[in-house]
């Protein structure tokens, strides 16, 4: 049985920009790392059906790539729209009916929305690009908005956008026009809140800080998060420097996972069958250094975690569905500048 899926990279180095892999599930083992679509500045992907969305450059314009996905797994380049200049995005996601895609854009401070063609895949045009404009936090790095994430939230009535630089997430209502403010909240000052998962009830969301390596437990209402806790993602006694990077929920919802880039760990935490705590379970190592992003298979069974440095390795682990503990089971296949996993 295997698995296939895709990894973007940057492309500053040796990343070629969109690899895809193939995962043996009876080894436990990647069997093969390939370039999937030698693009530039590829550093986030998002599935949408037979279709795959990518960040991308030429030159001083910057966008979107669409491709059609083949049964083969080929890319097939549908089309560009590079209507900017306010440089790349760092996360992209597309609405659940396929008609926008949402981009963040971390060192402009800026969030884009797109319009799709639902039908075709072809990204239509640059609807509307928003500049954030609210008052920074305290850490050198917070030294004007970065918009790091986009995301629809679970009631489908918003963009959920994680603004690391103002230590905000603004919600917005979206259309054809644009966007609109709809809810801000605000979290403690420094923290520097990076991605948002959400439990399946829609209830609760997960929102990681790459700051401050926590992740705040939040309850979710029309557009707002308050923080009901929050947890360190690395040991007490870690005094080096890291700033944490991926989040995910195993897809039962049992177990959450989070990367330390710096520590070079991935964080396990065990969420309770309502959704509003966890428990610490472990860290352990990702296998290599800076492990940007990971993606857990549908089944459960197998984490695959991407590395932005060292020797680039694609890491693989089988985790243990009772514990959510991780084994690490391969870590011979490479992606360049890996940032981003995404499944088939």
């Amino acid at each position: 049985m295997t698995k296939s899926g895709y990894i973007g990279s940057y492309t500053k180095k040796e990343g070629k920009g969109i690899y895809r892999f193939v995962l043996d599930e009876s080894k436990a083992a990647i069997e093969k790392v390939e370039t999937g679509f030698e693009i530039e500045a590829s550093t986030y992907l998002a599935r949408k059906n037979q279709f795959l969305y990518a960040i991308t450059k030429e030159g001083e314009r910057c966008g979107i790539a669409s491709f059609r996905v083949e049964n083969d797994g080929e890319l097939v380049l549908l089309n560009k729209c590079l209507d900017s200049v306010e440089g790349t995005g760092c996360y992209i996601s597309v609405s659940d009916d396929g008609e926008y895609l949402f981009e963040a854009v971390y060192g402009a401070g800026i969030i884009r929305l797109y319009e799709l063609d639902s039908a075709t895949g072809e990204v239509v045009s640059l609807v509307e690009e928003l500049k954030h404009n609210y008052k920074t936090g305290p850490h050198e790095r917070q030294d004007h908005p970065h918009v790091h994430y986009a995301h629809q939230t679970p009631d489908k009535k918003f963009v959920a956008a994680c603004d690391l630089g103002t230590d905000r997430i603004v919600s917005y209502s979206f259309n054809e026009n644009g966007y609109d403010v709809a809810a801000i909240s605000e979290f403690e000052a420094g923290f520097g809140p990076r991605h948002i998962e959400f439990h399946e009830n829609g209830k609760f969301a997960y929102v990681v800080h790459e700051i401050a390596n926590k992740v705040s437990v939040t309850q979710y209402v029309n557009g707002h998060f308050e923080e009901i806790a929050n947890y360190s993602t690395v040991p007490e006694d870690f005094n080096g420097e890291s700033k944490l990077a991926g989040v995910h929920l195993s897809h039962d919802q049992r177990y959450l996972y989070i990367s330390n880039r710096g520590h070079d760990s991935i964080a396990v935490f065990a969420v309770n069958e309502k959704g509003d705590e966890l428990e610490f379970v472990e860290i352990v190592p990702s296998g290599d250094e800076f492990p940007r992003d990971f993606n857990i298979t549908e089944d459960d069974n197998y984490l695959v975690c991407a590395h932005q440095e060292g020797e680039y390795k694609v890491t693989v682990f089988e985790r243990h569905p009772e514990s959510g503990k991780l084994s690490l089971t391969d870590g011979q296949h490479h992606a360049a500048e890996g940032v981003c996993v995404i499944f088939d």
